[in-house]
């Protein structure tokens, strides 16, 4: 019976990961300059005294697959008591963090930068880590980030060694102490991804789309995008944008030139006219991209995608909340990041999963509680026509569990966290408040 039970739950892990690597390759599709960066890392749950260092020896470290969450899995012997699995009267959270253990990790993971993409920017992005996180390439400390929720990123290219030789990232979690007040998880519990461009190009999170004026018979889109010239001369490009339609059309176009001064950044701004648009609302989530290039001499230099709705939103003591003109009923809950008995860790299909049944059991609203959800669950959420109030914190400047929580960081890096969401999330047609 055992073993029928073990062979069932292998192949709804197989079937869980098909599906992650369907999903991810989607992405890929649409944001050829970026890649997943998930794959083959190690993994030990210990602090060892210089891990940080390429030559470090971690040959007998677990070998995985992020995202990763440690605190669901089965403890090590030392720590185990009592209770079964992940589950410890050890836990410093207790019930708040349901008896699971936080502590000090690693991961670790080699890569190659091919001789094509040699004189490339490269940009190492991570959509979450809980908590704490410090990052190495080849030994030289790239940053520390400490909020568990907000999405961060790090220009990698001055610490990497030249093309076709190999590459050591080294991270550190740290999840110690009370952090939370919820199950939190532990370690790289979200997609990472690497982001190859050339010296000109589209900054990240840097294309903003609005659409400030609709009626039946069109619609204005204004695109914002941010340039950005890592290069060592001033550069003339040409950017052009292309809105697809839900059917995958082209419905209207626009192109520019401009000047990027070379270490410098620069905006551009186009608006497109889109003929009779089909709205994006709880009942007809109608999704549009926004494709823009970068042309540097004729030549592309850069190629990204982003996904919008076209809609209006507008609350008033008269109507109170409204999408297109009709009122609609804010009926929903408040959801937490993580999904149950399978931790913390992103899984795409699961995303997907209790969105959809939580649509279809009637509601069209969540509230993020407490804090940025997966990058994912926001494009379930468009797709699948949920309304999000996007939060931000728990707490501010006073602890609310213990010293250990973000109270110790909020100051100095409350603007950088809030930034971080808001260019991270303002193109989802679902996210219609700010929490903060």
């Amino acid at each position: 019976m055992r073993t029928k039970i073990t062979l069932v739950l292998l192949m709804m892990l197989m079937q869980v990961a098909i599906m992650n690597a369907s999903n991810l390759q989607n992405s890929k599709e649409n944001n050829p300059r970026t890649t997943s960066f998930d794959e083959s890392w190690r993994f030990i749950k210990d602090n060892p005294s210089g891990a940080e260092a390429p030559s470090f020896d971690d040959s007998k470290w677990r070998t995985l697959n992020l995202p990763h969450d440690w605190s669901i899995e089965d403890l090590p012997n030392q720590i185990k008591d009592s209770i079964i699995g992940p589950f410890s009267k050890a836990s410093i959270g207790k019930m708040g963090t349901g008896y699971t253990i936080g502590g000090t990790a690693w991961y670790r993971k080699n890569f190659t930068i091919n001789r094509e993409d040699q004189d490339k920017t490269a940009y190492l992005m991570f959509d979450g880590v809980y908590m704490n996180s410090d990052v190495w390439i080849n030994g030289k400390h790239v940053g520390n980030h400490p909020y568990g929720y907000t999405s961060f990123y790090y220009n990698i290219s001055p610490y990497l060694n030249p093309a076709g030789q190999d590459n050591t990232i080294a991270v550190q979690v740290k999840n110690e102490g009370r952090t939370a007040r919820w199950y939190s998880g532990s370690g790289i519990y979200r997609h990472t991804w690497l982001t190859l461009v050339n010296p000109v190009h589209i900054d990240v999170w840097g294309v903003n789309v609005k659409t400030p004026v609709i009626s039946e018979k069109s619609a204005a889109v204004n695109v914002s995008t941010t340039l950005v010239n890592s290069g060592k001369e001033n550069k003339d490009v040409t950017v052009k944008v292309e809105i697809i339609d839900p059917s995958g059309m082209v419905v209207g176009h626009s192109e520019s030139k401009t000047t990027v001064l070379t270490g410098a950044k620069n905006s551009i701004e186009h608006q497109v006219s889109v003929s009779n648009p089909k709205l994006w609302s709880v009942d007809t989530p109608k999704l549009y991209s926004a494709n823009i290039t970068v042309l540097d001499n004729n030549k592309e230099s850069d190629f990204t995608s982003t996904s919008f709705g076209i809609r209006t939103i507008k609350v008033d003591a008269k109507d109170g909340f409204t999408i297109n003109g009709k009122t609609i009923k804010l009926i929903g809950g408040c959801f937490h990041h993580d999904n149950g008995p399978l931790g913390a860790a992103l899984i795409n299909r699961a995303e997907e999963r209790k969105m959809e049944i939580f649509k279809n059991a009637g509601y069209n609203a969540i509230r993020c509680s407490h804090n940025p959800p997966s990058p994912y669950l926001l494009h379930v959420c468009d797709s699948l026509g949920i309304l999000v109030i996007d939060e931000i914190f728990d707490n501010w400047e006073k602890a609310k569990v213990s010293p250990d929580d973000y109270s110790k960081s909020f100051k100095e890096w409350w603007q950088k966290d809030l930034q971080s969401m808001v260019l991270h999330d303002r193109n989802h047609p679902s996210v219609i408040l700010w929490s903060i």
